[in-house]
């Protein structure tokens, strides 16, 4: 009786634990970036602007400054409220939000939240990130339009190489748009719809079989469009 019981508990733990690993296979990655210039927020505010942000109950991540990314994290699918605040050092997620919004995350799914300036207002962006295999001798550039806006072009234009090529991709404002491009490094420009320059020289390196999410932040009106990037290597 007692070697049943045992066996019983046994298998009782052993489907539970299989039950969690299903679970956790099926959770969601969600990246946040920070594309809030502190400047666009308040004329006293720190350029670099810190925050911290809390996920449903999660302060995670924290003092993440303007123009980087934090994550990936791992949620289970769901709805999860997000309130993002300045950052304090000294008791962290404390602050009033100046962002209160909500990501939805589905299975199996990642995703980037991009905190950014929206009508003049702090606001959250969701874009979801292609992870799907890439060929080699190939690199994927997505560009996600976060900025404050109309839609923005943005042309890669080869580095150090004889006879570059140049490709170019365009998003309208809380659109995505993706292309496949040679790897190697880059100019990158952003242009207005009017063909009004408004970033004029960045470099970037795209990994073979990388995927590279870029996102402009900022206003096209007082010329403080930005990117921010996040490179996914190893996609076979």
């Amino acid at each position: 009786m007692k070697l049943r019981t045992r066996v019983f508990m046994q298998l009782a733990t052993l489907c539970l634990a299989l039950a969690a690993s299903s679970f956790a296979a099926d959770n969601a990655y969600l990246y946040i970036a920070n594309g809030i210039p502190g400047r666009d927020l308040a004329k006293t505010a720190s350029p670099a602007y810190p925050v911290d942000v809390l996920i449903g109950g999660q302060c995670v991540p924290r003092n993440l400054g303007f123009g980087t990314t934090g994550g990936p994290y791992s949620f289970a699918p769901g709805t999860y409220d997000v309130q993002i605040s300045e950052s304090n050092t000294l008791a962290p997620c404390t602050n009033p939000a100046v962002i209160d919004e909500q990501v939805t995350l589905s299975a199996r799914s990642s995703v980037t939240a991009v905190a950014t300036i929206n009508g003049a207002q702090p606001a959250l962006l969701q874009f979801t990130n292609d992870l799907a295999a890439i060929t080699a001798g190939s690199a994927r550039f997505a560009f996600g339009q976060a900025a404050e806006a109309g839609t923005l072009e943005a042309t890669l234009t080869q580095v150090g190489v004889p006879d570059p090529k140049t490709y170019s991709v365009t998003a309208s404002a809380g659109a995505e748009q993706a292309i496949n491009v040679l790897p190697g490094i880059y100019l990158v420009q952003v242009f207005t719809s009017g063909g009004r320059a408004v970033l004029t020289s960045q470099t970037i390196t795209l990994p073979d079989q990388s995927a590279t999410f870029t996102y402009a932040t900022g206003q096209a009106a007082n010329n403080s469009i930005s990117l921010i990037y996040k490179i996914v290597d190893g996609l076979f």
